[in-house]
């Protein structure tokens, strides 16, 4: 049996960290080019091989990234999960335009199509489905300007 979608999840926040330490691996470099003259000794050459090993190694971080993910969206999404997500978001939030507002925002995070980007597409529908079955009330003076067309 394969990984689960929270393994592979964490999985994959794993290759973002280790692509940020690579990113701060070549500040480090940059910090030490531009102390160099003050350092006894030449730390150019230990620079370059550092620069050249941490782009290697970025190379290698987002081909296992690409795997990881790949992986991640064959996964289908669980229509029970995501009913049960809508259900506490609108048990939490209570307020539909939050609701809403928040599950887009978290949906544009990811790449269309992708696993998580489904989830969110699938939470929204169950949220609009919903707030069919259980309208909202008006907030504020919705209800007196309802009152007044009448």
């Amino acid at each position: 049996m394969g990984l689960s979608v929270k393994e592979l999840t964490d999985l994959s926040e794993q290759t973002a960290k280790a692509r940020r330490n690579l990113d701060n691996l070549l500040d480090f470099v940059d910090l030490m080019n531009n102390d160099a003259n003050k350092l006894e000794g030449d730390v150019t050459p230990a620079g370059e091989h550092i620069k050249k090993l941490s782009n290697d190694m970025t190379q290698y971080v987002e081909e296992i990234k690409s795997l990881i993910e790949t992986e991640l969206d064959k996964i289908p999404i669980d229509p029970e999960a995501t009913k049960d997500a809508a259900s506490k978001l609108h048990l939490y939030h209570g307020n539909i335009h939050q609701i809403i507002s928040m599950a887009g925002t978290q949906k544009s995070k990811h790449k269309e199509n992708s696993y998580w980007w489904r989830y969110w597409v699938s939470v929204l529908d169950n949220v609009m489905q919903l707030e069919i079955e259980n309208p909202s009330k008006p907030v504020g003076k919705g209800t007196k300007f309802l009152e007044k067309i009448k």
